[in-house]
């Protein structure tokens, strides 16, 4: 990543800071990064952008490995303010842009769009859907990642009870930022 990039994100996670937008921290944003350029990732799907911090770190993992990300948000304002940050760092024809409930907005894909790489950071009361919403929209070898697993247990019980015994995936909570966690899913099918 260039150093103008990383400056951008600085100051984008500041301005997160500020203005109460609920950005990953800067190691999950490494995490996801690393993650996509280990795996090779060629179709990516991030549902929850806000103002597009998390969005510019995959969509830099994205450019250095000729993949493209789709990204999907319901709110209004941050959806704009990530469409902006994204071109302002050059990097926005890399990301097609979804606005809506991603529970309405997936199922409207094209029936072949498949996701060898999802990342889940929308409302947590609403993972068990969203999970449902893609679950059918995998590639084999698909590397999942749900945000603040541990952050909002209560939220995110449904999702946890309903994922427990699943066969197929393997499924890992890492504490990259010990508060918040994440959930890491591969999809061994």
């Amino acid at each position: 990543m260039d150093s103008n990039t990383r400056a951008f994100l600085k100051q984008l996670r500041q301005y997160g800071f500020e203005h109460d937008i609920p950005n990953v921290t800067d190691e999950v944003g490494q995490f996801l990064n690393m993650m996509i350029r280990m795996k090779k990732s060629k179709t990516i799907l991030e549902i929850g952008c806000a103002n597009g911090y998390s969005t510019i770190w995959m969509a830099e993992a994205a450019r250095q490995v000729g993949a493209q990300l789709h990204t999907v948000d319901h709110s209004a304002p941050t959806f704009s303010e990530a469409q902006d940050n994204l071109k302002s760092v050059g990097l926005s024809g890399l990301v097609d842009f979804h606005f809506g409930d991603a529970r309405e907005v997936i199922p409207a894909f094209p029936a072949d769009l498949k996701f060898d790489f999802v990342f889940v950071d929308g409302q947590k009361a609403s993972y068990l859907d969203f999970w449902n919403t893609v679950k059918d929209r995998l590639l084999p070898g698909a590397v999942l990642v749900f945000d603040d697993m541990l952050a909002f247990q209560e939220k995110t019980r449904s999702f946890s009870e309903a994922i427990q015994d699943l066969d197929g995936f393997s499924k890992l909570i890492l504490p990259i930022d010990p508060e918040d966690g994440i959930l890491l899913m591969l999809n061994e099918s």
